[in-house]
Formats: structure tokens, C-alpha cells, sequence
């Protein structure tokens, strides 16, 4: 189903977007499936007489409201394997901080080879003259099913996306959060399970804004 034809059984939310070029601009949102939603999105003017489809190369991020909660998702490159030339799509942002927390929603088809290359965001299987990211399913540790929507968390300081769908947990916790030993004593200690990976930032980023000197 076209993002088009599914927003079409959904109502607008008041939103706005923010440009490639840094302009906002208000109007609404008509929400859809999250996966659809990474790619393009669906955008109501403030004067309600122009719905436009725009995507990553548009669009910066783009942001609702919807009841009580602030839905963002934020524009990134991803290059495919094989690929030299990246592709543009959304994910939603969870949490801000040193490290910052997304949603990653993928289609169901299986382990997806993740190529030891520092030098890009995330790999996906290749597809000739693919304009988006296909977002597909990583590769999961361990026995079961990819879920739907994971979590991914970014760096400013690195170059890809960790996906924690695909760490064995709690050692590879340990080893991306090495540097704060509470934590990692934690994490040691098994106080958290995968499911508290968004207490884990929240913990990890307050603790980095501490040791920042002070001015």
C-alpha cells in the first residue's frame, strides 16, 4: 500500500517540518504505518490547500502531536551494500542526549548481513536505482523472530547506527557503555534486560552531561 492511499483512511494531526534548508513550516500531519512513515510523509499546509508527499531529501525532520505525546522523526543517509551513493529516510527520535535513541522499523524478511565498515551509517540489502532505504530486518543474536521495531541508538562521534537488536545483551551493553562504570556494573550485575534500553540511555546521558567541565 502507497503511503498515500494509507493516510487517506487516517485524520491529520497539527505538526510541522523543518526544511534541508532550515525553514519551518506548520500545518499537519496525516500519520501511517511506521515503516511507511520513515520513508515519505504526508504534509497538510497551514492553509490547508496543499497536501505535499515529501521525504528525506526535503526534510530535515518532522514533527506531531498526537494526544498527550510529541512524535519526531529525524532525516538520515543510509548507504546499501554495494551502493556508493547513500539513500535518505526518517526515523523516529525517542530520546536526545550524547546518545540519541530511534526507532527502527523494518520488513520481515530475515537476517540482514552487516559488513564491518566504519565509514557508513547502516547496511541493507542492495537494490539497483533504490531511492530509499529498504529497511530491512538485522541481524538478530540468538534464536526468534526480528520484531517489527527495534531500538537504534546514534552518535554524533560514529559513523553508524547501533542497532541493539542485534547485541547479545548485557555484554555488548557493556562494551558500547564502557565508559560510564556505574553502569557497566549494572549492566555486569544484570539490574537491566534489553527491554530497559531507553533507561540505559536516559542513565548513560545524564551521567555523560556530569563530566563535561564546568565553564
Amino acid at each position: 500500500m502507497s503511503i498515500s492511499a494509507f493516510s487517506q483512511k487516517k485524520k491529520p494531526l497539527p505538526g510541522y517540518v523543518v526544511t534541508t534548508g532550515g525553514d519551518t513550516l506548520l500545518g499537519a500531519i496525516y500519520p501511517t504505518d511506521p515503516l511507511l512513515q520513515q520513508i515519505q510523509v504526508e504534509f497538510l499546509t497551514v492553509q490547508g490547500n496543499q497536501r505535499l508527499t515529501l521525504d528525506g531529501y526535503q526534510l530535515a525532520s518532522y514533527t506531531y502531536f498526537k494526544d498527550q505525546d510529541t512524535i519526531r522523526y529525524i532525516s538520515f543517509p543510509f548507504l546499501q551494500n554495494g551502493s556508493t551513493k547513500p539513500s535518505r529516510g526518517f526515523l523516529q527520535q525517542l530520546i536526545i542526549g550524547e546518545a540519541q535513541l530511534y526507532y527502527y522499523s523494518a520488513h520481515d524478511t530475515g537476517p540482514t548481513p552487516m559488513p564491518n565498515n566504519p565509514n557508513v551509517y547502516f547496511y541493507i540489502v542492495p537494490q539497483k536505482n533504490s531511492k530509499y532505504p529498504l529497511f530491512t530486518a538485522p541481524r538478530r543474536r540468538g534464536l526468534g523472530r526480528n520484531p517489527a521495531r527495534s531500538f537504534v541508538i546514534y552518535r554524533e562521534n560514529q559513523d553508524r547506527l547501533a542497532h541493539t537488536n542485534a547485541w547479545k545483551f548485557p555484554k555488548d551493553a557493556v562494551t558500547y557503555f564502557s565508559e560510564c562504570p556505574e553502569l557497566v556494573a549494572d549492566l555486569k550485575s544484570r539490574r537491566y534486560r534489553y527491554r530497559d534500553i531507553p533507561q540505559i540511555v536516559r542513565r548513560y546521558n545524564a551521567w555523560f552531561q556530569t563530566q563535561k567541565p564546568t565553564p
